[in-house]
């Protein structure tokens, strides 16, 4: 059987959250260890809300991935608008097609990319925003929501995200991720810090908060 991690992706060589062999200086094995994963899914059949700036819907390492429906909170409207590059980016590390000679491997490189999009600046309408987003992506088919953003203590938010634990997934419940905190703090921000959501930190190469 063919290594799964054997890609021809041009960029993967450099991904070491993925398979770091110590490139760049890092530390071999300080990675998200997704070769095992990798040997029971790729993420077929699942969709990923990706809650950001928005996913280039035509990226050439995307396209074949985006799910059929987006939508952007700003205007309530569909399809997803674009706010700035970080949702792209965002959207490549979780489900970038992976054996495409192009860019990277996404972590889940067969799952289907859902993009809700919302400037990430504060207003008067981001907290309902953001919450209308999350609202948004449970009901419309996401199995997994994904946050890479903190924001104000909203019950807007709060509510959303019980609604889609509690509801996603015709009653299963949907996971909800969120970034911990760009910030190098001890604590968690809001609302990662939610006891039903997965906070997700990061490390260096080499192993360091």
């Amino acid at each position: 059987v063919e290594d799964p991690l054997l890609s021809n992706d041009p960029e993967f060589s450099q991904q070491w959250g993925l398979k770091n062999t110590g490139q760049s200086g890092g530390i071999v094995g300080m990675d998200i260890n997704v070769e095992p994963a990798w040997n029971y899914s790729t993420g077929e059949g699942i969709v990923v809300a990706v809650i950001d700036q928005g996913i280039q819907l035509d990226h050439p390492d995307l396209q074949e991935n985006i799910y059929y429906i987006s939508y952007d909170t700003e205007t309530n409207t569909s399809p997803s608008r674009i706010y700035g590059d970080h949702g792209t980016s965002c959207a490549g590390i979780i489900g970038a097609v992976k054996d495409n000679n192009i860019g990277v491997a996404g972590i889940a490189p067969d799952c289907k990319l859902m993009s809700i999009s919302n400037t990430l600046r504060s207003s008067d309408l981001y907290v309902s925003n953001i919450a209308k987003g999350i609202n948004w992506a449970w009901i419309n088919g996401a199995d997994i929501i994904s946050n890479s953003y903190h924001a104000p203590m909203s019950s807007y938010i709060t509510d959303a995200i019980n609604n889609a634990v509690n509801n996603g997934r015709n009653g299963l419940g949907c996971p909800v991720l969120f970034a911990s905190g760009n910030d190098n703090i001890s604590s968690v921000n809001y609302p990662a810090s939610l006891a039903n959501t997965i906070a997700v930190g990061a490390m260096s190469s080499c192993g360091e908060r």
